[in-house]
C-alpha cells in the first residue's frame, strides 16, 4: 500500500526487552516529525497457557490485564516521559491472541497508517509479522534492525 495523505497513526509492535528502547526513540521521532498518535501494542499469545497465569483463575485475568499494561507504561517510560506520552498521545494496548492476526486486526481497527515491526537480528527477524501486515494489512510497514 502506498502512503496518500498524511501519517496520523504511527504503530509500534511492543516488547520488554533492551533492544526495544531504541525503537521507541526512533518512532517517538517518527511521530514527533508528522505530528502522529504513537500506539505501542504489546501481545500476548496464550495467556492461560504461561507460567505465571498457573495458580491464578481466570476471573482475576482483568486485573493481570492492567498490571501488564502498567508495566508496559513504565517501561516505555524509560524513553519517553509521561508528559511526552501525553502531548504524543501514546496509546498502549495490550492484545491477546496470535501477533500476527491481532496486530492485522488492531492496525484496521485503529486506522494505522504506519506500523513499525523491530525484527531483532538474533532471533532471525520477524518476517511473519511484516509479511502479515503486508498481506492482510492496510498500512504501511517498516520493519527495523
Amino acid at each position: 500500500m502506498m502512503i496518500r495523505g498524511k501519517i496520523r497513526v504511527i504503530l509500534l509492535h511492543g516488547s520488554s526487552d533492551e533492544a526495544f528502547d531504541p525503537a521507541v526513540a526512533f518512532a517517538r521521532q517518527l511521530a514527533e516529525s508528522f505530528a502522529a498518535r504513537l500506539h505501542v501494542v504489546y501481545t500476548v499469545e496464550e495467556p492461560l497457557s504461561a507460567g505465571w497465569t498457573a495458580e491464578v483463575s481466570a476471573d482475576r485475568l482483568p486485573e493481570i490485564h492492567q498490571a501488564m499494561e502498567a508495566e508496559a507504561r513504565q517501561w516505555l517510560e524509560r524513553t519517553i516521559s509521561m508528559e511526552d506520552q501525553e502531548r504524543l498521545g501514546v496509546e498502549i494496548a495490550l492484545c491477546t491472541g496470535p501477533t500476527e492476526a491481532e496486530l492485522v486486526r488492531y492496525t484496521n481497527e485503529h486506522a494505522v497508517d504506519l506500523a513499525i515491526v523491530v525484527a531483532p537480528a538474533s532471533h532471525g527477524g520477524d518476517t511473519e509479522t511484516a509479511r502479515a501486515l503486508l498481506d492482510r494489512g492496510r498500512c504501511a510497514v517498516l520493519v527495523l534492525r
